[in-house]
């Protein structure tokens, strides 16, 4: 099968041509996903699916490769807990902001940039970047689960990836479940979170989920030192959580509300630190 497909593609490795497999059904997806939110009047729908994405591009190439790699395994095993965790989380408030609101704020905000024209200005503004967000991050999982070389035993480097990989799954797990505790008393409208994790950083669940990637990404490299190369993943992660959506978007998009100026002065925007 794999062969088959690595010829209609132009005689691709059986790597990048499980990556490009991986790329027509994340496309796909978001296809679908684009067409439904159209018919729901806003896509906050995708934010829903987006974890998942990374999880099933895991188990797509795990499919693929037939391998017996220790180190694999470990990937495919990190990979499903920081995406299912992650796609549970968000499809879960999708549902609470369909209830409410009838999406996400950030999702309603785009149909009215956009106009006119916002349904097929999504598909390439709104929905497709997100495929490709979701691709180049997997560099790291997709190929490292592909690549990995000979099952031999763990080292120094594969107990550092699973140990970066535990402090990043720890942070956003608890930053999200402090976070939905917080806003679930409905004493708290109108305060934000300071306590626990968020006593560390304004932003502990992208700090979490930016510190997950580079620790799958040291576990590639443990299952093939030549995967160098996949470091884009991590660093396009950490880059869009603090550089371009994530903390940057988040300060600029609430910024504005005093509280939520002092609190900027108060703690550190990303890495956790008890006093800014």
């Amino acid at each position: 099968m794999l062969e088959t497909a690595s010829n209609l593609f132009g005689g691709l490795s059986p790597a990048w041509t499980v990556f490009t497999i991986c790329a027509i059904y994340i496309f796909t997806v978001v296809t679908v996903i684009w067409v439904i939110g159209i018919f729901q009047g806003n896509h906050s729908m995708m934010d829903g699916y987006y974890g998942f994405g990374y999880a099933s591009v895991g188990w797509i190439a795990y499919f693929f490769a037939g391998t017996t790699s220790p180190q694999a395994a470990v990937i495919l095993l990190m990979v499903s807990l920081h995406g299912v965790r992650l796609g549970y989380y968000l499809s879960k408030r999708w549902v609470g902001y369909r209830k409410t609101t009838g999406g996400d704020k950030r999702y309603l905000g785009f149909v009215t940039q956009l106009k006119p024209g916002y349904w097929w200005k999504s598909f390439f503004m709104v929905m497709h970047p997100q495929t490709i967000v979701i691709m180049l991050i997997s560099f790291p999982s997709i190929f490292g689960i592909m690549e990995a070389g000979p099952a031999h035993s763990f080292g120094l480097l594969e107990y550092a990836g699973m140990l970066v990989f535990g402090v990043g799954l720890y942070y956003e797990w608890a930053a999200d479940a402090q976070l939905e505790a917080f806003k679930a008393d409905a004493h708290n409208k109108g305060r934000y979170l300071e306590t626990g994790v968020w006593a560390l950083t304004r932003h502990p669940n992208y700090f979490g989920n930016t510190v997950v990637w580079w620790g799958i990404y040291i576990m590639a490299l443990a299952a093939n030192i030549h995967l160098w190369w996949t470091v884009v993943g991590p660093l396009m992660d950490t880059v869009m959580l603090t550089k371009i959506l994530g903390t940057a978007f988040q300060d600029k998009f609430m910024g504005s509300r005093p509280e939520y100026a002092a609190l900027m002065q108060r703690r550190s925007g990303f890495l956790p630190r008890l006093r800014k």
